[in-house]
């Protein structure tokens, strides 16, 4: 059944929807809403890790986030991957994804786990393998204390990992540290892991962009250096 409503505003989800639109409609955000949305679909490499991102963090992304997880407003947690469900069920299918761990006093105040929750209609395995010593918040932390994630955050010594590719997954990507601790803890698996991000901030895609042209330039003075020999 199709939404009426907006899930996010509560307009009518139509309005302002072209009429060649109208028909196929199949959307929980209206037309307005999802416009604030920025959409980036960006594949990276940061710290020798392969990450998938989906959005750019914005402002109003933020604040949709907020909502769902300080709000409670559980009724949006099939918002933000309802676009990619289909692509995730197929691409994913034989994978595991990993949370990482909300604080236990985050937990009961919430009575849900976010992320657990987004991903509710995704058709895959999901895998709990960490827990936080204490309510750290790592985006309420400055650049130069996020790597206190490796005091807070550790790994579960009851819960066994399944035998094929993992899949790290986080809604918002700051400073990459919780994602690059996480990957550091699951490091003795003999499987593929990768890192699919919801959104990540302006500033970390920039980071990753400046590594990845400083890599091939590297390389390519590096290309020019070995033909410069040969011609010799």
């Amino acid at each position: 059944m199709k939404e009426e409503y907006c899930r996010l505003c509560m307009e009518d989800i139509t309005r302002n929807m072209r009429v060649r639109d109208f028909l196929t409609q199949d959307q929980l955000l209206c037309t307005d809403c999802l416009a604030k949305l920025k959409r980036i679909d960006r594949h990276v490499v940061w710290e020798g890790i392969s990450m998938h991102i989906l959005y750019e963090y914005n402002d109003f992304l933020e604040s949709m986030i907020f909502q769902f997880k300080e709000g409670h407003d559980v009724a949006l947690a099939d918002v933000f991957f309802y676009s990619d469900i289909k692509k995730l069920n197929d691409k994913y299918r034989h994978c595991a994804f990993v949370l990482l761990p909300s604080s236990e006093e985050k937990l009961k105040e919430r009575g849900f786990l976010p992320m657990r929750e987004m991903l509710r209609r995704a058709h895959v395995e999901i895998v709990e393998p960490f827990y936080k010593t204490s309510n750290y918040k790592q985006s309420l932390q400055s650049f130069k204390n996020r790597g206190e994630i490796r005091h807070v955050m550790r790994r579960k010594d009851d819960v066994i990992l399944p035998k094929k590719r993992l899949v790290i997954v986080d809604d918002v990507c700051t400073s990459g540290s919780s994602i690059a601790w996480a990957y550091q803890l699951l490091s003795s698996h003999t499987y593929k892991i990768e890192v699919l991000v919801l959104s990540a901030t302006h500033l970390f895609v920039e980071n990753c962009d400046k590594k990845d042209l400083k890599k091939q330039m590297m390389f390519s003075i590096l290309g020019h250096v070995r033909r410069k020999g040969k011609v010799k």
